[in-house]
Order: C-alpha cells, then sequence, then structure tokens
C-alpha cells in the first residue's frame, strides 16, 4: 500500500506555511495558499477550498520524492514528517538531507535527530538558524518519533 501524508504532516505544512489567499513575492517568486508556486502570480486570488486543493496537488509530489529515494520502511508519521521536509525543501534539497542519509542506513533515531540540522537560511552569505525553521523541524521530529 502506497503511504499519503497524514493530517498530522499537513498540519504542520499548514501551520509552518500559513495561508494567504492573495498572492505574494517571497524570494523572487510568487506565492498563494500554503507557499504553492507552480500557478502563483501576481494580483491573484483563491479561496480557503481552492488552497487545500492546491497544496494536496503539491504535497503529492512531495509524497512521490519520499517514495522513491527513501529505501527502508516507515510508518505513516515517519513518512509524513519527511514529506512535510520534502515539500519546504523541495526534491533536490530533501535529497541532500541527513534524514534521508540515515534513515537509509537504517539509523531511524539518528534520522530524527537529523530533522533538527535543517532549521538554516542563507542570511548575507551566512546559514544562521531561524526560529519559525527550528519550530517547524522539532514539530516534524516529534510526528516522525510518534509511534504510528
Amino acid at each position: 500500500s502506497e503511504l499519503r501524508i497524514n493530517d498530522a504532516g499537513l498540519q504542520i505544512i499548514k501551520d509552518s506555511e500559513g495561508l494567504r489567499l492573495e498572492a505574494y513575492e517571497a524570494g523572487g517568486e510568487w506565492l498563494i495558499g500554503y507557499g504553492h508556486r507552480r500557478t502563483a502570480q501576481a494580483g491573484m486570488t483563491i479561496t480557503e477550498q481552492e488552497a487545500e486543493q492546491l497544496l494536496r496537488e503539491d504535497v503529492r509530489a512531495s509524497e512521490d520524492t519520499v517514495r522513491r529515494l527513501v529505501t527502508v520502511p516507515v510508518n505513516e508519521n515517519q513518512f509524513s514528517a519527511m514529506v512535510s521536509l520534502a515539500y519546504n525543501l523541495g526534491e533536490s534539497g530533501f535529497s541532500r538531507t541527513t534524514v534521508l542519509e540515515r534513515i537509509n542506513a537504517g539509523d531511524y533515531d539518528g534520522a530524527a535527530d537529523g530533522f533538527l540540522i535543517h532549521n538554516r537560511v542563507r542570511v548575507n552569505g551566512e546559514l544562521q538558524s531561524v526560529p519559525y525553521l527550528t519550530e517547524r523541524r522539532q514539530k516534524e521530529r516529534d510526528l516522525f518519533l510518534t509511534p504510528a
């Protein structure tokens, strides 16, 4: 059976991304809804229901990424936590995470701790930890460690 992100994983994404019903620019690109990029453009507005639909479509790509790259058995909570991480970092970012490296080595505890490493962004060329990412990674780690 193919795992899908669970409600707890979706809630982490929603809480972390926030809901914006009007398009906004961030990092030189347009976003809308819960961090949706693909069809977002200046001046665009959507409903909460449309935002939910876009999120579910976007999450499918992250689910596919995790399914393809994780080579060991995982439960629904582990899968969902990794999908949230992959949603945030994108496929190439997720493919280079400590989480993925450790879980594929069979080190589940190490993979859980790996979430906490990915809480930094580049500011003026230097990596700095960011409180909102630290909080998101803690939530992802907690979900990863929750028995399914």
